[in-house]
């Protein structure tokens, strides 16, 4: 895309939303951003939307490291590396309409499982393939949050927080390669995904004045409000992007 004032204002902005939101309750950046930087330009997404969110969850789980829960951590990227070596091998090149349709049923889906079952103790089969639908979502369409956070909705905000950071970045990391060995993360994807990161620094800096009122009892709410909105968009937008496609 070609970059002006407006265009990297506009960007900045929706990023600044979802990374605030993801500094105060632990996910939102992606399910915020995507389907709108969609909008904007579909080669925002994946690449450079992952690549620029590594700011933002680096600096999170380096701040809450004290925080981060390792358990099972280990399984859950095993999981991540099948899912996203799938995606980047055979999706990686649909279109966005077909993803955000699909991404969005199961965004519902999990959230509804959540809703519905007081807690999501997975074995290690269950994480493996929490893992494996995360990666594949997320080096899809850059959405891979919220299958990780219902995961670990029900812990206390730092906890959360941090442990979810770290496993974004972690994922990040892998996506960004299978993306690069796939062709679909090069350098316009680098150059793109440096403009984005000033939204992301802005949503981080922010967030500490809003994280206090989310640590009293508000995280999960927070997660599977955030969730659902982001889900309904995903069809939302997919849906308008058939209708206008039809002659």
């Amino acid at each position: 895309m070609e970059w002006t004032t407006i265009s990297f204002l506009a960007c900045t902005l929706l990023i600044s939303v979802g990374a605030l939101m993801q500094a105060v309750t632990g996910l939102g950046a992606g399910l915020v951003v995507v389907p709108l930087l969609a909008l904007v330009s579909i080669n925002l997404v994946p690449g450079p939307v992952i690549f620029a969110s590594l700011v933002l969850s680096s600096l999170m789980a380096l701040r809450g490291r004290a925080n981060i829960n390792f358990t099972n951590t280990g399984t859950l990227v095993a999981g991540l590396v099948a899912g996203t070596v799938v995606a980047a091998s055979y999706v990686a090149r649909l279109p966005m309409t077909s993803l955000g349709m699909v991404f969005g049923l199961l965004v519902l889906l999990a959230v509804w499982i959540s809703a519905v079952a007081p807690t999501l103790e997975l074995d290690r089969r269950g994480l493996l393939g929490a893992g494996a639908l995360s990666g594949f979502m997320g080096a899809s369409a850059g959405i891979g949050a919220p299958v990780l956070a219902l995961l670990y909705q029900r812990k206390k905000g730092p906890e959360f927080r941090a442990t979810l950071a770290f496993l974004y970045f972690i994922s990040s990391i892998v996506m960004l390669s299978c993306l690069h060995l796939a062709g679909r993360f090069g350098s316009p994807e680098v150059m793109a995904g440096l403009l984005l990161m000033p939204g992301y620094m802005l949503g981080y800096v922010l967030a500490p004045r809003l994280v206090m009122h989310f640590d009293k009892g508000y995280t999960r709410l927070g997660v599977l409000i955030i969730s659902t909105l982001s889900g309904l968009a995903l069809i939302s937008q997919s849906v308008l992007k058939l209708i206008t496609s039809v002659p």
